[in-house]
């Protein structure tokens, strides 16, 4: 038994990989520019129909090469009414040759006056690489706000840039 012990300490030493590092030069952080149109009366606020500026900041975080996690904040406007939007978008990825094509649900908080909704959305979009560590996008995303007095959603169309670390 002592000297089996000697022999599953070396095996266990060898098994062990040589050197370990984080890999971040995927992580990247992004801007975007776009409009958001509201369908439904959010907060009691007539905001049907109307389209309004929409702008958000994101942080992309890849944690497989087809799957990425987007933590994200956008801000646009219901009517007189300062809206933002706080996501947690699960994206999976297909890449292509020249792009990547990504599709998505996104759950995620609305405030809206002084309200704060539940929100859940979908996404879909591309991304193009305009060199090595950035890239332009253009995404489209529907999110429908869990507010118990009224049917509330929300259509954003956004392009913007991401730059990777």
């Amino acid at each position: 038994m002592k000297t089996l012990k000697p022999v599953v300490i070396l095996a266990v030493l060898l098994a062990l990989p040589l050197s370990c590092f984080a890999e971040p030069s995927g992580v990247g952080l992004g801007f975007s520019v776009g409009g958001a149109m509201p369908t439904g009366n959010p907060a009691g606020i007539p905001a049907s129909g109307l389209v309004s500026f929409d702008y958000g900041f994101y942080v992309d975080i890849p944690l497989i090469s087809t799957f990425h996690i987007t933590p994200s904040s956008e801000l646009y406007r219901f009517a007189d009414q300062n809206v933002t939007d706080f996501d947690l978008a699960f994206k999976f990825i297909i890449p292509l040759a020249s792009m990547d094509i990504f599709a998505g649900i996104v759950p995620g908080l609305t405030a809206v006056s002084s309200t704060l909704d539940l929100h859940l959305g979908a996404l879909l979009g591309a991304s193009f690489t305009l060199v090595s560590n950035l890239s332009a996008f253009v995404q489209g995303k529907w999110d429908f706000l869990f507010d118990p007095a009224q049917n509330v959603s929300v259509f954003h169309v956004t392009a913007g840039i991401l730059f990777a670390f």
